[in-house]
């Protein structure tokens, strides 16, 4: 997992994304076959004894059982319908302004939204089995991280703050400078040329493709800290440019480009929760008509 410092790689992106943000290619490339969208998993707890949120205080020091469930299961639960466009807080019949509220079902389980731009260990996993079958390079690819997460460019992922005083006026909270040698990235990474898209720029390693099969892979990856949950790439792709798997840091799901085969294997892997999207599809907050409240 070598970091690229040599200008240049991705490049070839850059003319399938669009530099308006209109629908997904704002972000995921134009010009493929097909494409998937992947759910990333959403979480939801009870309390072990009374089964329930219902009949216990939410903010209470209860023991309690806890699940990853698909978001089928979260349609089922709200009475709401799963479809490719489906979106989290439409799905469980709420408006976007319900947004990092709680939310519990008519069975007492409490949901946490599922994470933004990071997909899952375990479901990169199985995700990356398909995608090497479905191109001639598995052994040779890219990887490319977003440039704002946490402790790349500096020791804790924020700035430290000190507090001013100038004589009698109030003290003012200021930005102190950091050891950038503490970051994760070395200085000539941090410094050295990136993939820049339209909306968004990426530091870039060689990966390849077959290493995300293996959960283990966030013990070698260089803009993995071990105190922290593992980071998916951004985007992903083979030296042969078969596919493209992107993880948008706003989306709360992975949208796959490639091969009518591979989106059908995607689609079918009961390792996965996909479903077949259209290209121009729009994954804004507000795009999903189906589940939209009529009142």
């Amino acid at each position: 997992m070598e970091p690229i410092t040599t200008p240049g790689h991705g490049a070839w992106l850059e003319e399938l994304i669009d530099p308006a943000w209109r629908d997904m290619h704002g972000v995921v490339p134009r010009g493929f076959q097909a494409y998937a969208r992947i759910f990333h998993p959403v979480t939801r707890d009870r309390p072990t004894d009374t089964k329930s949120w219902h009949l216990s205080p939410a903010d209470s020091f209860v023991d309690f059982d806890s699940e990853e469930v698909r978001w089928a299961e979260l349609a089922r639960a709200f009475g709401t319908v799963m479809h490719p466009l489906a979106q989290f807080h439409r799905l469980l019949g709420r408006s976007i302004e319900a947004h990092g509220q709680e939310f519990l079902d008519s069975d007492g389980w409490r949901y946490t939204e599922p994470e933004e731009g990071n997909l899952d260990i375990g479901v990169l996993a199985a995700t990356a089995v398909q995608l090497c079958r479905h191109t001639t390079t598995p052994g040779s690819g890219i990887a490319a991280i977003w440039e704002g997460w946490g402790g790349l460019t500096s020791p804790d992922g924020y700035t430290a703050l000190t507090i001013e005083s100038f004589g009698d006026e109030p003290a003012d909270v200021v930005a102190s400078a950091q050891d950038p040698s503490a970051a994760l990235l070395p200085t000539d990474v941090v410094n050295g040329p990136m993939l820049d898209l339209p909306h968004r720029s990426y530091f870039l390693f060689v990966v390849p493709p077959v290493t995300f099969t293996d959960p283990a892979w966030a013990n070698l990856a260089p803009w993995h800290h071990a105190a922290w949950s593992p980071q998916s790439p951004s985007i992903i792709w083979p030296e042969d440019r078969a596919w493209v798997v992107v993880s948008e840091i706003d989306f709360d799901s992975t949208v796959i480009a490639g091969s009518h085969s591979l989106i059908n294997d995607l689609v079918a892997d009961p390792g996965i929760e996909a479903l077949r999207l259209r290209e121009g599809s729009d994954l804004s907050w507000d795009a999903d008509v189906e589940n939209r409240a009529t009142s």
